[in-house]
């Protein structure tokens, strides 16, 4: 058995996450601790007030850290396995891009795309830009979930424009504010990375 295989655990719905005391999931608590994790008062994407932030883009966007999150959301895939990956814009468009990459890397090939929050109104008006196949099933991607809205704004596009199957969602954090049952209405499973309470999220 490899490292990778060791490093993984199953969670409650079979799938294969990074275990608690992985070197990886442990570099990556510390980056997004250090880098993301902002505290004041803020409006977030749902519309709640909030006195923290994940601010994931600076997580995201950073070599280092991608690294990690797309190779390991690479070894999910495989076991799923699913072979297209994407989200709303713009949070997911760096993770899905990024897993494609290691995915051509390591000789298993993933589409990537993302779905627009609103249809373009030029061109080729597309709603979903990027690669994805009619009838695919695809892993949805978010980089922060608090209520799911998002991520089930991009699962209807997909679903209404490309008859795509969704069975599981994953976010690197998950605020744990209402995502996971809002995407189990959906029949949607919502894996994460962390959950908010992974974090101390008192002011400092």
């Amino acid at each position: 058995m490899d490292m990778a295989a060791r490093a993984i655990q199953t969670d409650v719905s079979g799938l294969v996450l990074l275990n608690r005391d992985d070197p990886r999931r442990v570099k990556l608590h510390d980056f997004i601790n250090q880098n993301s994790l902002r505290f004041g008062d803020f409006t977030l994407a749902s519309g709640r007030n909030s006195h923290y932030l994940f601010q994931l883009s600076l997580t995201t966007m950073s070599g280092e850290a991608l690294s990690t999150i797309c190779n390991s959301i690479l070894d999910v895939m495989q076991r799923l396995p699913v072979r297209a990956i994407g989200g709303l814009e713009i949070g997911a468009v760096p993770i899905a891009a990024a897993v494609s990459l290691a995915g051509y890397e390591k000789g298993y090939p993933v589409d990537a795309f993302f779905v627009r929050k609103k249809r373009k109104e030029h061109g080729a008006l597309q709603l979903i830009e990027g690669r994805v196949t009619k009838g695919a099933e695809v892993l949805v991607v978010d980089d922060v979930t608090t209520g799911g809205g998002s991520v089930i704004q991009a699962i209807k596009g997909l679903r209404e424009e490309l008859d795509c199957k969704v069975r599981y969602a994953l976010s690197i954090v998950d605020r744990e504010q209402g995502a996971a049952e809002a995407l189990a209405k959906e029949g949607v499973t919502l894996l994460s990375f962390f959950k908010g309470s992974d974090f101390d999220l008192n002011v400092r």
